[in-house]
């Protein structure tokens, strides 16, 4: 079961990486004046505060050791948190600026979860599978 969460972890952590780059090309398109670009922008945002979720359990499911653990709820909580930044925006423009700030940190945070993901699943991959216990 280890090593199917393993897989599972590696591909999620993948997922997760490519829609936060779809999301920098949205944001791209926002600035530049199309049309849907924010609202695009927007509904993709959501969307990964809430599947971000599934790095909080997923690391323990594969039992990717304590330390992945941490990262997947750090990485959970930075993203769940992401677009409070833009409420600040009329009251606190410094506030509200840490929003690309942010999203470079959860950049980096779903890199190192995709290599530690990867890690995990050519290491279990390595071990051999359990013995069937024979009922004999």
């Amino acid at each position: 079961m280890r090593r199917i969460f393993a897989y599972v972890l590696l591909g999620f952590a993948w997922l997760f990486l490519a829609a936060v780059v779809a999301q920098v090309y949205l944001a791209g398109l926002m600035l530049f004046g199309r049309d849907g670009g924010k609202e695009l922008h927007v509904g993709v945002g959501y969307m990964l505060g809430t599947a971000v979720v599934l790095f909080v359990a997923l690391p323990g499911l594969a039992r990717a050791g304590r330390r992945t653990v941490i990262l997947g709820i750090v990485l959970a909580l930075i993203t769940f948190f992401q677009p409070n930044l833009t409420f600040a925006r009329d009251d606190s423009p410094f506030i509200a600026a840490l929003h690309p700030v942010n999203a470079l940190l959860i950049f980096t945070l779903a890199v190192v979860m995709v290599r530690r993901a990867t890690h995990l699943v050519s290491e279990s991959s390595r071990r051999p599978a359990p013995a069937a216990v024979s009922a004999g």
